[in-house]
């Protein structure tokens, strides 16, 4: 028989190494993400970018899927001007996953945080393909 895992008594640590385990939000991550893809500076397409970071994290929090969010994308990518090109769809695919799950980590995180901190047990959910709407990236 396995030895039993000792669960850590809080899941959010000010000093851990990364976003996710000091418990800062994702919009700061999403934001890199989407600059770097877009060609953009972070520092300075923060601004214009935030409606659409937003818009991307309600996105997966509303159960969408990489598919949706590539989707998105592109209607981001017209609204900055930037030329599609086969390249820019392989791209597209790679950093909607990505910023899928930036957003989907800090969702998991933030709903384990309250259930551990109100005891509340975990919502169940039914199974099936109605909930996703497509394939799971």
């Amino acid at each position: 028989m396995p030895a039993e895992i000792a669960m850590p008594e809080r899941l959010i640590d000010g000093h851990a190494a990364n976003w996710v385990d000091r418990g800062q939000p994702p919009e700061p991550e999403l934001t890199r993400v989407l600059a770097h893809y877009l060609d953009q500076r972070a520092e300075a397409a923060g601004e214009p970018l935030r409606p659409h970071v937003t818009a991307l994290r309600g996105m997966v929090e509303a159960e969408s899927t990489e598919v949706h969010l590539r989707g998105y994308l592109r209607e981001i990518e017209r609204a900055f001007g930037v030329v599609d090109s086969a390249d820019r769809g392989r791209r597209r695919r790679a950093v909607a996953i990505a910023l899928w799950h930036i957003a989907k980590c800090a969702e998991v995180r933030d709903r384990a945080a309250r259930l551990m901190a109100h005891g509340a047990p975990p919502t169940r959910v039914p199974p099936g393909p109605s909930r996703r709407g497509g394939a799971a990236p």
